[in-house]
């Protein structure tokens, strides 16, 4: 009972500050149809195209989807599993405007701590709350940090990664 009193509040608290923010107004695990309502562009999904086990990852621009951020060059994923959202993933791979997904996630969701800020930072947070699987994270890629956010559930997390996730086609 008290998880559940801790994820409505956080649901609450979380639709306050979102309404300008699409992207996090769509539910983890609702059907492709609720999902395309938000995210038009995944409309061409059809399930019978893929394999069983397939996700498939749509692409698109976060900012067009977050009024009041500051996601400019920040690439949206939304990942569909058997006409189902599975998860959805913002990802900043630009060396000239970092931390923007630092400072979305510290605006709309949850402060990730100070030291996620810095430019040096490798890791991840666990930012969950309830059902709702949410992480943060910066990455070494090369010489390169590329930074991201991750939100799922216990339900999808699984089709959000591996080598059934393949990606869309005609998306960026």
């Amino acid at each position: 009972m008290k998880k559940f009193y801790l994820y409505t509040i956080f649901l609450l608290f979380l639709f306050n500050n979102s309404f300008a923010c699409q992207l996090l107004n769509v539910p983890i695990g609702s059907n492709i149809n609720t999902a395309a309502q938000t995210f038009e562009f995944v409309d061409t999904y059809e399930e019978e195209a893929y394999e069983e086990e397939a996700s498939v990852v749509f692409f698109d621009y976060a900012e067009d989807f977050c009024q009041g951020s500051n996601l400019k060059d920040t690439e949206l994923e939304v990942i569909i599993y058997k006409s189902k959202l599975a998860g959805i993933n913002l990802v900043n791979l630009d060396q000239n405007n970092k931390n923007l997904v630092y400072q979305f996630t510290k605006d709309f969701i949850s402060d990730p701590g100070a030291d996620a800020r810095s430019e040096k930072w490798i890791g991840h947070r666990d930012l969950s709350v309830g059902n709702l699987l949410i992480f943060y994270g910066k990455v070494k890629h090369g010489s390169e940090i590329h930074e991201f956010l991750e939100i799922s559930n216990p339900e999808m997390i699984d089709f959000t990664f591996g080598e059934n996730l393949i990606g869309s086609e005609g998306q960026i």
